[in-house]
């Protein structure tokens, strides 16, 4: 059995305004794998609501669009719908039939149609065998998580999909999502195509998938 922390040092790592391409989707890898490239080279992986602001309303996209679709720094975990929160969520990636692993906060675990969001650098991946433990040091909540794909408006803080369907606009967000995850939020598929590509939130992409990533940059 192997076992391993994925490490960081927040107080060495590489902030700024602007976000760059990491690694490009033509050399995709699984987000643990982008994960922990990062970490190694203290870079702080993007956040879904940061390339929300690149992606909607903005040409700042086409500065990483080499990275689409890319794998984003947000983490989340959410159980079936209707079910409460539990101790821990688990999720099994179908290809590799590697276990997801989040524990759960004890103030949300009646929680039921939520989710729960850590932002990297504020957590760590525990890798023991065939297990993928998220370590996170804040976790937040978002209540109201929608039970179905559809359009919906974000939450201000993590740009997840919250409340009930609306109509289409810029300021919604379409939702896709499984009935369990943990795992990362995706972003920007087709986005060289136009339409309304960019204001797709994924959550439902499995972790092995080979995606780009991109990282904050001065």
């Amino acid at each position: 059995m192997t076992f391993a922390i994925v490490q960081h040092k927040v107080q060495e790592r590489i902030r700024g305004s602007n976000i760059a391409t990491f690694i490009t989707r033509a050399n995709g890898v699984p987000f643990e794998e982008g994960l922990a490239r990062a970490n190694v080279e203290d870079r702080i992986v993007t956040s879904n609501i940061r390339l929300t602001r690149a992606l909607v309303g903005s040409e700042e996209w086409r500065t990483i669009a080499d990275a689409f679709r890319c794998w984003s720094a947000t983490m989340i975990a959410h159980a079936k719908p209707g079910k409460k929160l539990g101790k821990q969520i688990e999720c099994i990636d179908s290809k590799t039939k590697i276990k997801w692993v989040f524990t759960v906060p004890d103030v949300y675990r009646n929680e039921r149609n939520a989710i729960l969001v850590a932002e990297h650098p504020d957590y760590t991946l525990e890798i023991d065998g065939n297990n993928r433990i998220v370590h996170a040091s804040a976790v937040d909540i978002v209540s109201a998580f929608p039970i179905r794909d559809g359009w919906y408006l974000a939450d201000p803080i993590h740009g997840i999909p919250t409340g009930e369907q609306v109509a289409f606009s810029e300021q919604a967000r379409h939702l896709s999502r499984i009935d369990k995850k943990v795992g990362p939020v995706a972003r920007g598929y087709d986005v060289l195509f136009g339409g309304d590509v960019g204001q797709n939130v994924v959550l439902g992409d499995e972790p092995s998938l080979c995606y780009g990533m991109a990282v904050e940059s001065l």
